[in-house]
């Protein structure tokens, strides 16, 4: 069985469709994770488009490019950098406004009656808005400090899924590594050179505007295709049920 699902660009583009005016969404891997469903979408500058708030799910929005808002009740927000924004659940829908065309990655974990159980005893107030700006710079040991992690969203602060950016020289040091318990998407970032994505004997090109997922327990490792290269990519975990690793589960 393969180790890695990919799909490219072009492929995306291709099933991108307008499911609201200037509003065009395209679902990326379906069926990937059981009870998770990730999106590419794009809002055309002037456009405005309004998303479900879920009973029972988990949702997460990473803004790629372009400015705009996004509201919730009484809650506003102004998207002008990269963000991330986290919906209040079984809440009133939410609302995106474009002032120049916005790109961004719909993320949405399904949560079951132990997730909902976890959520009533810890998770952030919601709704949630972070920029790039306050996103939180950590240290892996198997990368060195040239090639920059950050924590755009923290795990289990809303539910089993998180988020992160990783930017930076291409051929800086790093060695293959697993996760457990998570299951992995990629997605390659504007600006980035084109990167290798090696996971188990598998290897695969990623350029500007490419989805992968990989399971847990799978040895993976980025590489850039030649030297100096710049590498720039999001990065969406989600918990195994049952792996969790929080002292908020038991």
């Amino acid at each position: 069985m393969a180790e890695i699902r990919h799909v490219k660009r072009a492929e995306i583009e291709a099933i991108m469709r307008e499911t609201q005016p200037g509003f065009y969404q395209a679902e990326m891997l379906p069926g990937s994770m059981e009870g998770v469903e990730t999106y590419k979408c794009r809002l055309l500058k002037g456009a405005d488009c309004k998303l479900e708030s879920y009973e029972k799910k988990g949702v997460s929005l990473f803004f790629i490019g372009g400015k705009g808002k996004v509201l919730q009740g009484n809650a506003s927000f102004d998207v002008t950098e990269r963000a991330v924004f986290c919906p209040d659940i079984n809440s009133v829908d939410y609302q995106v406004q474009a002032e120049s065309d916005m790109e961004f990655l719909l993320l949405i974990q399904e949560m079951s009656h132990e997730d909902l159980k976890h959520y009533e005893m810890y998770h952030i107030v919601l709704p949630w808005f972070n920029t790039a700006k306050q996103w939180h710079l950590y240290t892996e040991g198997f990368r060195n400090e040239d090639l920059k992690s950050f924590a755009c969203l923290h795990q289990y602060y809303v539910s089993r899924m998180s988020l992160g950016e990783v930017v930076g020289p291409g051929n800086a040091k790093l060695e293959p590594h697993k996760h457990p318990e998570l299951f992995q998407w990629f997605y390659g970032l504007p600006g980035t050179d084109p990167f290798l994505f090696h996971a188990g004997d598998e290897t695969v090109d990623v350029e500007e505007g490419d989805w992968i997922c990989i399971p847990n327990e799978t040895y993976h490792i980025v590489s850039p295709k030649k030297d100096n290269d710049y590498v720039d990519y999001v990065w969406f975990e989600v918990v195994v049920p049952g792996l969790e690793m929080c002292p908020y589960f038991y």
